[in-house]
């Protein structure tokens, strides 16, 4: 899956799991014709229902499944990254600390 679908899935979580395509556009700043096709793509896999004609997209059981898994990597990418930080600050103390002869 690429980002903009996992961007496209996230939309569509923060608005109840059911909008129109030109909405998504909207929101991500893309073309509503490559949001269309993004939709579609979606669909195919299994991720979203696609009412062609209203254009109105909505997430399945499966897509709503894939959101949860992402938010959890990215709160543990998050955490990490807060971890990371931390230790970096450590050492940068420590070292300061040194250089000062506290």
């Amino acid at each position: 899956m690429i980002s903009m679908e996992r961007e496209v899935l996230d939309v569509l979580s923060r608005n109840d799991g059911k909008i129109h395509y030109y909405y998504i556009a909207n929101k991500l700043r893309i073309g509503d014709h490559y949001a269309f096709l993004i939709c579609k793509g979606l669909e195919r896999n299994g991720y979203v229902h696609f009412e062609t004609l209203e254009g109105i997209c909505s997430l399945t059981d499966f897509g709503k499944k894939e959101v949860d898994e992402i938010r959890r990597e990215r709160q543990k990418q998050e955490k990490e990254n807060v971890r990371k930080r931390v230790k970096e600050n450590k050492h940068k103390i420590l070292k300061n600390k040194k250089i000062i002869n506290y």
